[in-house]
C-alpha cells in the first residue's frame, strides 16, 4: 500500500488519517443535547425551546461529530478547494459513526441538493461524496434525488423569519414516499431549517418516518 501523510498530523501513514488521530476525534456527548435536534441544553433543561420554536417535522438528528476542528477544515478543503481526495476519509468517518447510532437502515436516502448553478460551479455535491462509503456497503437502500427549485441565500446570514422565507418552496421531490422510512443527509446541520423543509416535503408525500443524518452538528 502506498505511503501517504495523515491529513491531520502529517505523519507518514498508509491511510489518510492515522490511528492516533482517528481515536482522538471526539464525537458528540449526548448527555446534554436534545435527543431530537441535538442542540446543546443546559444541564437541568427538560424541554427543548429550539424544537418548540422551529416545529421540526423530523424524528431526530443523528450526527457523526460536533462541528469543529479539524473536520470543519477538511470539509472546507473538499467543498471550496476541490480536494476531492478527502472524500474517502470523510465518507468513512461519516458512516462509521452513523452506523453506531442506528438500529435499522432506512428504505430511502435523500441527499440535500445544491442549486444547479452552485452544482455546476463546484462540480459536485459534497453530500453525494459523503455518502460514497454508505452506498458501497448498502446498495439495497434506494437513493432519491431532491431538487432545489430556487437559488437561495446562505442560511447562516439570515434571521429565523428570513430563513423560513428563503426556503419556502425551495425543494421538489418527484417520488412516491408513502409509508417509507427516510434519511435526509447533509454535511452540516446548523439551524435545522434546510433539512426541516425537506422533512416537511417528505411528510407531505406520505413518508412514515423521517430522520436527519449529518457529518457535523453545529450549535447556534
Amino acid at each position: 500500500m502506498l505511503e501517504q501523510n495523515c491529513v491531520l498530523c502529517g505523519c507518514s501513514n498508509d491511510q489518510q488519517i492515522c490511528q492516533d488521530c482517528y481515536h482522538s476525534l471526539i464525537s458528540h456527548d449526548n448527555r446534554y443535547h436534545c435527543p431530537r435536534c441535538l442542540i446543546q441544553l443546559a444541564p437541568k433543561e427538560l424541554h427543548c425551546a429550539n424544537c418548540h420554536e422551529n416545529n421540526f417535522q423530523f424524528e431526530r438528528v443523528i450526527s457523526a461529530f460536533d462541528y469543529g476542528f479539524p473536520l470543519d477544515k477538511i470539509l472546507h478543503q473538499l467543498k471550496y478547494n476541490h480536494k476531492i481526495e478527502y472524500t474517502t476519509l470523510l465518507s468513512q468517518l461519516f458512516w462509521s459513526q452513523i452506523a453506531r447510532q442506528i438500529q435499522r437502515l432506512p428504505e430511502v436516502i435523500i441527499p440535500v441538493p445544491l442549486h444547479s448553478k452552485k452544482h455546476k460551479l463546484r462540480g459536485f455535491n459534497q453530500v453525494h461524496e459523503l455518502l460514497r462509503e454508505f452506498r458501497q456497503l448498502n446498495p439495497q437502500v434506494q437513493l432519491i434525488q431532491a431538487h432545489r427549485t430556487k437559488e437561495t441565500q446562505a442560511q447562516a446570514t439570515l434571521n429565523r423569519q428570513q430563513r423560513l422565507s428563503n426556503l419556502n418552496n425551495a425543494f421538489s421531490i418527484q417520488a412516491d414516499l408513502r409509508g417509507k422510512s427516510i434519511a435526509i443527509v447533509d454535511d452540516v446541520v446548523t439551524s435545522g431549517t434546510t433539512v426541516n423543509e425537506l422533512a416537511k416535503l417528505c411528510q407531505q408525500l406520505g413518508a412514515a418516518h423521517v430522520e436527519i443524518w449529518c457529518l457535523m452538528r453545529a450549535q447556534h
